[in-house]
């Protein structure tokens, strides 16, 4: 059963006619009229499968996915793509500009470089996996391809590369093609993309629903007199949320400390005396104090009359004032967590008085498991670095929770900068 069979008859007709609707405006946006192929904007195909299919748009910074939809208990990873005519054609998946020094030393290795670039296909596609809480097999790409007057909706694996399968098909100055046998794969050195051919008539592939677009001679007049002349104007009521960055590093010196932040596992143990190296999961979020000026209404109202009051209440007990509330992982897993340390300084999972089902108290484990591990693929002793946090496409994190509800706060990984523009009070791109 395909992931569109799994929809409802009335989401299916919604979606085709948003997007019949949108290729009727194509004439907006091309300065030569009357061209038959229908106009579609990727941005508006994420959001409209998004709002139709009551899925959640979870692109940002060059991630694999672009949708999550949720079945009961199964998560299903989506890729959405869009171009014109149906014929088989290479599509762009994959940057890996950050790698480039590493694979061009192999270029003269065919065997060599088919393997370490799909490694590296591997290695983010996993890494979305366990950011997403997905499963290796059922993802799938859904893509439109546009023709004259008309569009088709299609639905195809998108699986890991099975390294054990490859077959060299071609190698040249500018690009290298190669094949698992379930897909074809194109790599161009001059932009470090990765592509793969889309073919309708490919086994892993069904061609879903071709629908009739007709576009409109004038969508300005249409648009115009469809505003101007509503009866009834609805304006978006738009959910209230606060939204927030954090730095994977110091915001002071703007690298990873040695010893703190998601280097926290290199400090001392805790035990004086002990050899005992503490766990590679236990990390924290470094909250700069420029943070707290800026927003101090983030986690409770105005945290600054919080520092006083807990201090005063608690000054003679020897206990560090904290803050606690439930932290959501895009995996779908709620974590307790809390803002702690000196001057509130650091997020970690954990809680003082949250217990689990074995009523042991929550440590520090759960958020460094997620982001730093299972998500970021750190699986030894290697100290992490700003470098190699931008080698991955992110070094901040995105903090988000509704209007005054301090208990309930979502995360997700940020692109690179993220933190930087946001203390800048510069524009962030969503994904």
């Amino acid at each position: 059963m395909t992931v569109w069979e799994r929809s409802s008859i009335e989401e299916r007709e919604e979606y085709i006619k948003f997007l019949q609707l949108y290729g009727a405006l194509s004439n907006l946006f091309r300065q030569k009229h009357g061209d038959p192929i229908p106009y579609l904007d990727s941005k508006f195909q994420e959001t409209i499968f998004a709002k139709v299919f009551k899925s959640q748009n979870v692109d940002i910074s060059n991630t694999p996915h672009d949708i999550l939809s949720i079945f009961g208990n199964e998560r299903i990873g989506i890729g959405l793509k869009t171009w014109m005519n149906s014929a088989p054609s290479y599509q762009k998946v994959m940057q890996l500009k950050s790698f480039q020094d590493e694979i061009n030393e192999f270029k003269n290795d065919s065997s060599s470089l088919a393997i370490k670039i799909s490694e590296l296909k591997n290695e983010r596609l996993r890494s979305d996996y366990a950011r997403l809480g997905l499963s290796i097999d059922n993802n799938i790409y859904h893509f439109i391809t546009r023709d004259r007057g008309a569009c088709t909706i299609n639905e195809c694996s998108y699986p890991l590369v099975d390294i054990s399968k490859i077959s060299i098909k071609n190698l040249t100055e500018t690009s290298f093609s190669w094949t698992d046998g379930i897909k074809e794969y194109r790599y161009t050195f001059g932009d470090s993309q990765i592509w793969q051919k889309f073919d309708q008539n490919a086994k892993d592939t069904k061609v879903i629903k071709t629908f009739e677009v007709r576009i409109l001679e004038d969508p300005f007049k249409f648009l115009f007199d469809a505003y101007y002349n509503a009866q009834h104007r609805l304006y978006a009521q738009k959910e209230e949320i606060d939204e927030v960055y954090l730095p994977l590093y110091s915001f002071k010196n703007k690298e990873v400390g040695l010893k703190s932040g998601l280097n926290s596992w290199n400090a001392a143990p805790k035990s004086k005396g002990s050899s005992t190296l503490r766990p590679l999961n236990e990390i924290y979020i470094p909250i700069p104090r420029e943070f707290h000026s800026k927003y101090p209404n983030f986690f409770v109202p105005n945290i600054f009359e919080f520092e006083d009051r807990q201090k005063r209440a608690k000054q003679n007990e020897g206990i560090v004032p904290e803050i606690e509330f439930h932290l959501y992982l895009p995996s779908g897993k709620r974590i307790p967590a809390r803002v702690t340390q000196d001057n509130f300084k650091g997020l970690q999972s954990g809680s003082q008085t949250e217990k689990d089902e074995n009523g042991k108290r929550f440590g520090q484990a759960a958020l460094g498991q997620w982001l730093l591990i299972d998500v970021l693929g750190l699986k030894e002793r290697k100290l992490v670095t700003r470098k190699w946090l931008i080698q991955r496409g992110v070094d901040s994190v995105r903090l988000w929770h509704k209007k005054n509800d301090y208990q309930n706060i979502y995360i997700d990984f940020a692109p690179t900068d993220s933190f930087e523009k946001f203390m800048h009070d510069e524009s962030i791109a969503e994904n």
